[in-house]
């Protein structure tokens, strides 16, 4: 029983981390959110596309 269990904790951490990162938390999307923040609240108002 107990080597069932740990079985399912395994399977269930493993599944955790097979899962893709949600875009924002990508190199991609941070830099699409800091270019976008900076048009919208006035940092750089004709930042460059570094994306």
């Amino acid at each position: 029983m107990k080597q069932l269990a740990y079985i399912l904790v395994a399977v269930v951490m493993l599944s955790a981390c097979a899962t893709p990162k949600p875009y924002y938390e990508t190199k991609e999307g941070k830099r699409k959110q800091k270019y976008y923040n900076d048009i919208q609240y006035g940092r750089n108002a004709h930042p460059k596309m570094k994306f």
